[in-house]
């Protein structure tokens, strides 16, 4: 249900609501706002067929209703015009498709390299003209929308070496002193080793998780293993001149790229698997939180950890700059706070 408060009455009573809509058979989560707002797309299924439902935020009455091609939409991305849909279907098929609002199918554009899984996140650029696809397979492309072929094909390297790239690790060092005081006047070190090795390993390990299920006939929580391969999120810099990158085989690294060079920039290596990152919005500076009480902090000059204040005791699950770039907000399941950079 969508419902919207836009005339509705606020005061010290119940809100009154002005409009509300059902969209019928919503896709799960697939449901995302433009990012101007003035549109709400929902991919639907019936029948055994996927739809997009467009409806004007405004009105909040259906702007178009078409039928996909795909077999089972896996997601979509709006594109930073809010002019078109970028859509993309099951783990085992390699297509994205181009459609404009109306339903026109604007280009299809499929992997040509044999893999045996396909696309798993896609992320259009801030300024419209790349649009990057994660495999699982470890392969990132970019495909230019202009002219609608494959700008570069990057494979997450299983080895990097420490001379050629930023290469950052993170560390936690023991408290030195001989005695109780000695070491209480010198606490362990937090922060980032640079790593200069010229062969780096970062070879692909499997990674399970584990969750717990039910049945109906057995109530008693059993471990399902649930494998989860290549690429899971990819990130756009606001100038649309690198991308963060996040391997579910390598979770607790993260890869910077430059789109110039089509070649990694920084490896950015962390004791715990970073929840979530996010760039600045108007400088290149990746804020990364790993569920601690302290974010990381990336630039071209280096990479640091910035420790939460003591009375702050939030870990930190999620992050979002507001939109001047001046603040940051910190949050978890409970509590959140927000940080200034000075």
């Amino acid at each position: 249900a969508v419902v919207s408060t836009q005339s509705g009455h606020y005061g010290r009573g119940a809100v009154e609501f002005a409009t509300q809509m059902f969209v019928k058979n919503p896709k799960g989560s697939l449901y995302r706002f433009s990012g101007d707002g003035k549109y709400l797309a929902v991919i639907e299924r019936m029948e055994c067929n996927d739809y997009v439902a467009v409806l004007s935020t405004r009105t909040w009455k259906l702007t178009s209703h078409f039928k996909l091609p795909t077999i089972d939409a896996a997601g979509f991305e709006w594109s930073p015009s809010n002019l078109e849909l970028c859509i993309w279907d099951h783990m085992f098929d390699h297509r994205l498709y181009i459609y404009s609002l109306d339903g026109s199918c604007l280009f299809t554009h499929e992997v040509k390299k044999p893999i045996s899984m396909g696309l798993q996140c896609v992320a259009w650029s801030p300024c419209g003209q790349y649009i990057a696809l994660g495999t699982h397979t470890h392969y990132l492309y970019l495909i230019n929308r202009t002219n609608r072929k494959v700008a570069g094909e990057m494979l997450i390297p299983e080895s990097v070496s420490g001379r050629a790239v930023q290469f950052y690790r993170e560390v936690h060092s023991a408290m030195s002193g001989n005695t109780v005081m000695e070491r209480l006047q010198s606490p362990p070190e937090h922060k980032f080793q640079v790593v200069t090795d010229d062969h780096i390993d970062m070879k692909f390990a499997e990674i399970v998780i584990k969750k717990k299920t039910s049945t109906k006939t057995n109530d008693t929580a059993k471990e399902k293993r649930v494998k989860k391969y290549g690429i899971t999120a990819i990130k756009w810099s606001h100038d649309s001149s690198h991308l963060a990158v996040l391997d579910a085989s390598n979770p607790n690294t993260i890869t910077v790229w430059s789109i110039a060079d089509k070649s990694i920039t920084a490896v950015l290596q962390f004791v715990h698997n970073p929840r979530t990152f996010a760039w600045h919005p108007h400088l290149l500076r990746l804020i990364v939180a790993s569920g601690d009480s302290s974010v990381s902090m990336w630039e071209y000059d280096g990479c640091w950890i910035i420790e939460l204040p003591a009375e702050c005791s939030v870990n930190v699950n999620h992050t979002n700059w507001s939109s001047d770039g001046n603040a940051l907000l910190l949050s978890a399941k409970d509590n959140f706070c927000i940080g200034f950079l000075e």
